[in-house]
């Protein structure tokens, strides 16, 4: 018998869900909703990219089904920030759902995350958010690697949408550390936000400083011009990390081998391909490597908090919400 799929929003990264549910070895029934009929044309193009041998049925639509439906075996809300409440409410008045994926960042104001929790913890929904460096091979082990020693996670880049990535940082950085406690310091930041590559939205350049209650630290970069791709470098007393997504290596040297640096292949898998472990772990064990939502609420909270009272410091309008995505 197929599991029931639901993904809701069929944008960017939906449809890159959508297409990693295509390779999921045992057949899907598969509902993709979004009120975009042009945004469901490219999603069904990008479905028929994909090769495979399972017969998965796909429907498409603009709205959620009016009458109330068995189950939901997994659902992935993949709006906007701004829309994912009301995408949630919505969802779960159509049927019981038994694992859920959300997309950072969660939500645009800090009453909706309370909100959510309560929808959540009312329907009994394993929540789990979308900050995959955790299933990623090369950081995921970093964390034996790391095991009881202190270290500095550094991150640069040019102009990369420093807001929307640098939570995939730090809960790298948490999970790393095991402790969900930080400080984050904005005061080297550029005070002038940018526009987002998404209409609406807001981002900024420059440098957070996040400090971990443990002691732990890390800076992360974006600059205004340049090109410079993403560097992740991690240092600790024993062991020195770099990986350079862009060409898909690793550097890394250590104290048990005389600081002589060592490449390693790290290919970086793309959302496309991060789907099929996360749909198979979830409809076959109701788990998986991805933060619960209570941990992730609480580092979304401490993360965009001092980012929306920064913006009000150098902003002629106040914002009560999150303008970010």
């Amino acid at each position: 018998m197929s599991k029931s799929v639901y993904l809701i929003g069929a944008g960017q990264i939906g449809s890159r869900h959508l297409q990693g549910l295509k390779k999921v070895k045992f057949p899907l029934d598969i509902t993709v909703i979004d009120p975009s009929r042009e945004s469901l044309r490219v999603a069904a193009e990008r479905f028929a990219l994909i090769p495979s041998r399972i017969q998965h049925r796909v429907s498409y639509s603009q709205t959620l089904p009016k009458r109330y439906i068995e189950k939901i075996d997994l659902a992935i809300i993949a709006t906007n920030s701004n829309h994912r409440l009301a995408a949630l409410r919505n969802l779960l008045k159509t049927a019981p759902v038994r694992c859920l994926v959300l997309e950072k960042l969660l939500f645009s104001k800090k009453s909706e995350y309370e909100t959510a929790a309560r929808f959540l913890r009312k329907n009994r929904v394993r929540t789990f958010i979308n900050t995959g460096m955790r299933m990623v091979e090369h950081y995921r082990g970093l964390k034996n690697e790391l095991k009881d020693q202190p270290f500095y996670y550094i991150v640069t880049g040019s102009n990369y949408g420093l807001v929307t990535n640098a939570i995939h940082f730090i809960d790298h950085m948490a999970y790393l550390t095991g402790c969900t406690d930080f400080s984050l310091d904005t005061s080297n930041l550029l005070t002038k936000p940018i526009e987002s590559k998404r209409k609406g939205f807001l981002e900024f350049n420059g440098t957070l400083l996040v400090k971990f209650k443990n002691g732990i630290q890390g800076t992360i970069t974006s600059f205004p011009s340049g090109s410079l791709p993403i560097i992740v470098e991690i240092h600790s007393p024993s062991m020195r990390f770099l990986l350079l997504e862009s060409s898909e290596q690793a550097w890394t040297a250590s104290e048990k081998n005389g600081w002589e640096w060592h490449t390693i292949p790290c290919p970086f898998p793309w959302q496309s391909n991060l789907t099929v472990p996360l749909a198979t772990d979830l409809l076959t064990k109701k788990t998986c490597n991805l933060p619960r939502y209570e941990e992730s609420m609480k580092l979304h909270l401490l993360y965009l908090e001092p980012l929306r009272r920064f913006l009000n410091e150098h902003s002629q309008k106040h914002y009560d919400n999150y303008p970010f995505t």
